[in-house]
């Protein structure tokens, strides 16, 4: 019998990252983790990722009340890493690069709870890897999708497949342009998309600006919550994503009213995401 939880695929890994505020290097990080660390504040998150030697860190911070670990894979092998550099508009970085480590070739693998999950969030990571895991729950009752440019650009054929299998897309405006291959307005580009297949809404990642939703007959604009000062954007999009998807599983409902009334809870775990450098505002926001 499927429950009101979420299963989570994504990354596990060490994040180096500039922006206006500073630099550090090594810090935890990754879609899976910003993603669990939001939604676990909601409804109990199974998440599907893998680590390396290295990464006990990771899998501590994991440990937490309605997080199950089962689907955290111990590989031989380096843990992902990611470098970012951010300007002053950080919406986008203006530099990137990614060492997949132990995700190279990696296919997830899931048992037990996880597979009963009626939310299925196909977190940033290989897209075949987002394929493989949303095979192992074909009933999932909503399945959310997000990626990065990197993906886009290599396997934009397979993130399309994998975008039409999906009821919600997570993207922002660069990711957006990229996937649908379309020119004009956002909206005009999500359209393009909305409609293949089970998809049937896109949700726009705009920054300070907020969130978009948009769907094939309607888009409604949310502002971003209020944050005292902006340090590292990093993992914004993934806490945007768990608030949201898991104030659903709390609300114990997929349609369009509750992603609407749910997206005022994931904006708000994305300012705490970007209160800090890597996940220490929500860390510090699931201690308090």
């Amino acid at each position: 019998m499927s429950d009101w939880a979420i299963t989570a695929g994504g990354t596990l890994g060490f994040d180096d990252l500039t922006t206006p505020a500073g630099t550090v290097h090594a810090v935890p990080g990754g879609s899976a983790l910003y993603f669990t660390l939001a939604a676990c504040r909601h409804c109990p998150v199974r998440p599907v990722a893998a680590i390396g030697a290295d990464g006990e860190e990771l899998a501590s911070l994991l440990a937490r009340p309605g997080v199950a670990l089962e689907g955290v894979e111990r590989i031989a092998g380096p843990t992902y890493r990611w470098r970012a550099v951010h300007g002053a508009d950080a919406a986008v970085p203006l530099e990137e690069h990614q060492a997949l480590g132990v995700y190279e070739g990696w296919r997830p693998r899931t048992r037990g709870a996880a597979l009963r999950s009626r939310i299925l969030f196909l977190g940033s990571m290989p897209p075949q890897a987002q394929l493989d895991l949303l095979g192992l729950l074909p009933g999932s009752q909503l399945v959310a999708l997000d990626t990065m440019r990197d993906f886009i650009a290599t396997q934009r054929g397979l993130l399309l497949e994998l975008a039409a299998a999906a009821d919600l897309v997570f993207v922002n405006r660069a990711e957006l342009a990229a996937l649908a291959g379309a020119q004009g307005t956002a909206a005009e580009a999500a359209r393009s998309l909305v409609g293949r297949g089970r998809l049937r809404a896109i949700v726009l990642k705009e920054g300070k600006a907020g969130a978009t939703l948009i769907t094939a007959t309607r888009e409604r604009s949310f502002p971003a919550a209020k944050v005292e000062r902006v340090m590292d954007p990093t993992g914004a999009g993934d806490a945007l994503a768990g608030g949201l998807l898991g104030r659903m599983a709390q609300l114990k409902r997929t349609d369009e009213a509750a992603v609407e009334e749910a997206m005022l809870a994931g904006l708000d775990c994305a300012a705490k995401a970007i209160s800090g450098f890597g996940t220490a505002g929500l860390v510090a926001a699931a201690a308090s």
